[in-house]
């Protein structure tokens, strides 16, 4: 049976709703659809909407192979970030990095990972970094992003013994890179630098990226996810469960508690005192229980909120969740396939969002239950 099966299987035997935290509506049964009850995943529609958004962004994937904010234009905009983004969502549908072999876009993923691999810089206090001259956004996210898709890419990339070695150099070296630059507080910050600024998303993104790495069979060092992971507990505001930006920041968010759900979630943690504060926190602010707000960073924190409410041991939180935002998202898809976003653009929006419709169908090895 086939992991989307499984997963079916169980959300059909799974018991009812339960009662939402405070301020939270429920779900009641007379809104679920007949539909719904048969393909609880509503699995056809998010097909086509995927298929759709592949579509879309097979067309803007630039000449060398690589995906930026706006196709065709280089400085400034992302492409390590976006085409790591991009080519997890066609490895999660089935194209993998092979030449005409693995799904329709299996041709086009490849060009992505030559891409990622090519950008892998070579010796000196960098070494190991996805580094691409005129992009000035991507930064360490685009290192986890660029790393994370690699690591999904292990087993079905390369033509021969030469290309699957450089991607296990890219992998590993990378992985290096993001141990050395880990800071005295046990995250990460902007730069490719051990620094004594941190913030909480970087982290994220990289613990992450090990985890996959480390599952993909690639020597990681436990001491750094074990600073990492307090890190991230110890950046949890008490009184509201909400996650903080960076350590003794007064901000929070919701995006970024759902990040942080998800992260410790990974690494093993599915009941501590911390996990359980941060899911009644997530479920009393999330949008998509809810009105939906103007919510910073909505489709980042889609991505790990999808992914925290699926790995949580009680897998009502998700089946209450997942209906209300793929109905939220279909609705938002425009006509050819896209979706938007105000600060980075169509392909990035069309690449997370395709993404993150797919985690609980288990098409990547990070989305595996």
């Amino acid at each position: 049976m086939t992991r989307a099966a499984v997963v079916l299987c169980a959300l059909l035997t799974a018991a009812p709703v339960p009662a939402p935290p405070p301020g939270v509506p429920g779900v009641a049964a007379q809104d679920a659809s007949s539909s719904d009850d048969v393909d609880p995943l509503r699995t056809l529609q998010v097909q086509k909407a995927v298929e759709a958004a592949h579509a879309y962004l097979a067309e803007r994937q630039n000449p060398d192979g690589s995906f930026s904010v706006h196709r065709g234009r280089e400085a400034s905009l992302a492409p390590v970030a976006v085409t790591g983004l991009t080519a997890l969502s066609f490895m999660a549908a089935g194209n993998m990095p092979q030449e005409g072999r693995y799904g329709r876009y299996g041709r086009r993923v490849k060009r992505a990972i030559d891409w990622l691999v090519e950008r892998s810089v070579q010796g000196g206090s960098r070494d190991g970094y996805f580094e691409f001259g005129a992009d000035t956004v991507s930064r360490m996210h685009g290192h986890g992003y660029a790393l994370l898709a690699l690591t999904q890419a292990v087993g079905m990339y390369g033509e021969n013994d030469e290309q699957r070695a450089r991607l296990s150099d890219a992998i590993q070296r990378g992985v290096g890179l993001i141990e050395r630059t880990q800071g005295l507080q046990g995250g990460w910050w902007y730069e490719p630098e051990r620094l004594p600024a941190h913030e909480g998303s970087i982290t994220v993104c990289m613990i992450q990226a090990l985890r996959a790495a480390r599952d993909a069979g690639f020597a990681v060092d436990s001491g750094t996810i074990d600073r990492a992971t307090k890190y991230m507990a110890d950046s949890q505001e008490a009184s509201t469960g909400r996650f903080r930006y960076a350590l003794k920041d007064e901000r929070t968010s919701w995006a970024l508690t759902a990040a942080a759900l998800a992260t410790l979630n990974a690494l093993g943690d599915y009941s501590s005192g911390v996990l359980q504060n941060g899911y009644d926190a997530l479920r009393r602010d999330d949008p998509y229980l809810g009105p939906m707000s103007q919510e910073a960073f909505l489709q980042y924190g889609a991505f790990y909120a999808a992914q925290a409410y699926f790995t949580h041991s009680d897998r009502r939180l998700f089946e209450g969740w997942w209906p209300r935002f793929v109905a939220v998202e279909l609705d938002e898809q425009q006509p050819d396939g896209s979706w938007t976003n105000g600060t980075y653009g169509q392909v990035y929006a069309t690449a997370i969002t395709s993404l993150t419709l797919q985690v609980p169908f288990g098409g990547l090895p990070m989305f595996q239950r």
